[in-house]
């Protein structure tokens, strides 16, 4: 039996459907079971478990061959994680897969304090005695809904990003079925799998935008400063604002323009396209 942590998000849930489509056997580890099944569907199996609980999940984990650790943004993710770790040792799991962060800010001295807590929980997971493998995910396309309601309401892309700014952009899509694939297989343990998809521009974002919405986009470049003070002003957590600044500028500086070939490994095709992505979402930016 595989235990999925993360499975409601929008990456989990992809990793749940591809799961389901493998016809794996899985349960998912929730805080709210009623609620995740709202959400996801009532024919998955559901735990209760709390990261920040460490009885709950003694509970959760019991019996489970494998673990799939996946965490969102939070302050408390160094704990959490490392809480999931503990538990997993204890209750004898075979094989620990992590969702890690893009591989180039997964480092001790890297910028996002979110980054530099994925490294130390990656060093605990190499380190626990447990198989482990670590997926690390690309800048996902989904996060161009942060620039969605500006496109909609107004027609314009408003980002601190130049348009040459190249960033090799992954499909969630694509995320979950080569999540999946490594959860499966534990021929993939002992190693790290850099996701991407192919390299593309924000200048190409903004190309495939206007295209979904049958419209022109007016594109607006803004300041870090005027980043940082339109993220305060919804009243962001300072904590998520300076993760958000500290991605903004790796993704600028080239950090996330590295290409792989490991999602056409792990799945079979080549990666989805960032035009896939903008159409199958066009009703969020207008279209």
């Amino acid at each position: 039996m595989i235990g999925i942590f993360g499975g409601t998000g929008i990456t989990g849930s992809q990793v749940v459907k591809a799961l389901k489509a493998k016809g794996a056997d899985f349960t998912c580890i929730v805080r709210d079971p009623e609620a995740a099944k709202v959400k996801i569907g009532e024919d998955i199996k559901f735990r209760a478990g709390d990261l920040s609980d460490k009885e709950s999940l003694k509970k959760a984990i019991d019996g489970l061959e494998t673990l799939f650790l996946l965490t969102g943004h939070s302050p408390m993710l160094k704990d959490l994680e490392f809480n999931a770790i503990e538990a997993a040792k204890d209750a004898g799991v075979n094989y620990l897969v992590k969702a890690s962060g893009s591989e180039k800010g997964i480092r001790p001295d890297a910028p996002s304090k979110i980054t530099q807590m994925h490294y130390h929980i990656e060093e605990a997971v190499k380190s626990c005695g447990i198989k482990w493998a670590i997926t690390r995910p690309n800048y996902f396309m989904s996060n161009l809904m942060s620039m969605a309601e500006p496109i909609a309401k107004m027609g314009k892309l408003i980002t601190p990003f130049p348009l040459d700014t190249g960033i090799s952009m992954i499909h969630p899509a694509d995320v979950g079925e080569a999540s999946a694939e490594v959860i499966l297989n534990q021929d993939y343990a002992g190693d790290a799998y850099f996701m991407t998809g192919a390299l593309v521009t924000i200048g190409d974002a903004l190309n495939e935008i206007s295209k979904a919405v049958g419209k022109d986009i007016e594109y607006v470049n803004i300041t870090l400063e005027q980043m940082e003070q339109a993220m305060l002003e919804k009243n962001m957590p300072d904590w998520l604002v300076a993760h958000a600044l500290a991605l903004t500028e790796i993704c600028t500086n080239g950090g996330m323009a590295g290409v792989t070939d490991w999602v056409n490994k792990l799945t079979g095709h080549p990666p989805k396209t960032l035009s896939e992505w903008v159409n199958s979402s066009k009703a969020a930016f207008g279209g």
